[in-house]
C-alpha cells in the first residue's frame, strides 16, 4: 500500500514540475491568455469505462451535456465497457494529454483495479498515467433481490444462505461489487458463489428475473428496477439510509460494523495535461454537478454530489486508492 501512494505522490510532484516548464503554452491557451489556439477548439471526448445505462454512464452524460454549455464546445459521450473498465482506463492513458480526451473513471477503473493487480502489467496502468481533475458523484451499494423474495430483512437472507451452502449466487458487475459480495461471504459467514458480470444492470436484469439469487448495486443503476416493481433493497453498504430506498436499513443496522463500501465517479485526464485546462476544466466540472437538474438526478437516485477543487480532489483520490488496498488485502478477494 506505502508503495503505491508513495508512486502516486512521487509520480504526481514531478509532472508539476514539467508541467510548468514545458506545458506552460497550452496552459495559458486554456486560460485565453491570447495564444495561437484557444482551448477548446474541437470536440472534447469523455470516455465511459461501463455500458450505457450504469450510474457512471447516466452521470457522465449529464456531465457532458452541461460541460459543452458552460465550454461553448462539443462534448461526445463515448462508452468502452469491459474488463473491469481496464479497457476504457488504458485507452485514456495511452492518449495524447492535450485536453480532448478524458475518463470519467469510478471505485472500480481507478482505485480498486490498483489493490486487484498490485505488480501485474495486466492492468496497463497505474495512478500516475492520470490526472484528476475532480470529482462528480458518490453513490452506496446496496444489496438487491428479487420483489417476490420471501427474505424480509438481511437476516433472513443469512440465515436461509447457511442452511443452504453453496446454493444462492451473488451477482457483480464490477470490481467493486466483487469486493461487497465477499464482504458479505465473510462476514456473514455464509457459502456463497460470486458470479461476474459485464456490469450493474446486466446483473440487475437477472437477479429481477430470478435468475440470480442476489446482487450488489450503485442505486442509481437499480432505481428503474424498484420503480418498477421488480427489486427491493435488503441493505445499503453506507452509514446512512439511502433516501431512494427509506424502508432498506444499513448493513451497519443490521449488525455488520464497518460494512460501508460506496462507488463514486470522478473525471480524469491522461497524465501530462497543462495544469490551466485542468484549473479551469475543474472548475466548469464543479459548476456542472451543482446545476438544479444534475443535483436533483442524482438525489432521485440515493448519490451524493462530489464537488471537488483540483488539491482536494489528488488528497481524495490518493486516499481511496488506499483504501482499497486495504479491502483487498483483508478480504483476500482476487479479480474474476
Amino acid at each position: 500500500m506505502n508503495q503505491i501512494i508513495t508512486q502516486l505522490i512521487g509520480c504526481t510532484a514531478r509532472r508539476r514540475t514539467l508541467k510548468w516548464a514545458l506545458g506552460l503554452t497550452l496552459g495559458w491557451t486554456a486560460l485565453g491568455a491570447g495564444a495561437q489556439e484557444a482551448w477548446p477548439s474541437r470536440p472534447i471526448t469523455l470516455i465511459v469505462p461501463v455500458a450505457a445505462g450504469s450510474g457512471t454512464d447516466i452521470g457522465a452524460r449529464l456531465l457532458a451535456r452541461d460541460m459543452a454549455t458552460l465550454l461553448k464546445a462539443n462534448v461526445v459521450v463515448e462508452n468502452k465497457p469491459g474488463a473491469n473498465g481496464m479497457i476504457a482506463a488504458q485507452h485514456v492513458a495511452r492518449a495524447k494529454p492535450d485536453g480532448y480526451t478524458f475518463l470519467v473513471g469510478n471505485a472500480t477503473s481507478n482505485a480498486a483495479n490498483y489493490a486487484f493487480y498490485r505488480g501485474n502489467t495486466t492492468l496497463g496502468y497505474s495512478p500516475s498515467s492520470f490526472d484528476i481533475v475532480g470529482g462528480i458523484g458518490l453513490s452506496p451499494l446496496s444489496l438487491y433481490v428479487p420483489a417476490s423474495s420471501p427474505w424480509k430483512t438481511l437476516a433472513d437472507l443469512i440465515a436461509d444462505a447457511r442452511h443452504n451452502p453453496g446454493k444462492y449466487n451473488c451477482g457483480s458487475g464490477n470490481s467493486t461489487t466483487q469486493v461487497a459480495c465477499e464482504v458479505l461471504r465473510k462476514q456473514a459467514g455464509i457459502a456463497i458463489v460470486n458470479v461476474p458480470y459485464k456490469g450493474n444492470p446486466q446483473s440487475l436484469t437477472d437477479v429481477a428475473a430470478g435468475q440470480l439469487s442476489f446482487a450488489f448495486a450503485d442505486s442509481s443503476v437499480a432505481q428503474s428496477f424498484i420503480s418498477g416493481g421488480k427489486l427491493r433493497a435488503l441493505g445499503v453498504a453506507a452509514s446512512q439510509r439511502n433516501p431512494a430506498t427509506p424502508d432498506a436499513a444499513t448493513f451497519i443496522e443490521q449488525g455488520f460494523p464497518g460494512f460501508e463500501i460506496t462507488g463514486w465517479s470522478a473525471m480524469f485526464a491522461p497524465a501530462g495535461i497543462p495544469e490551466g485546462i485542468i484549473e479551469r476544466l475543474n472548475g466548469v466540472v464543479r459548476q456542472a454537478v451543482q446545476t438544479p437538474e444534475a443535483r436533483e438526478t442524482r438525489t432521485r437516485s440515493g448519490g451524493v454530489v462530489l464537488s471537488l477543487t483540483v488539491p482536494e480532489a489528488r488528497r481524495w483520490i490518493a486516499a481511496e486508492v488506499a483504501r482499497w488496498v486495504t479491502f483487498v488485502e483483508s478480504t483476500g478477494v482476487k479479480p474474476e
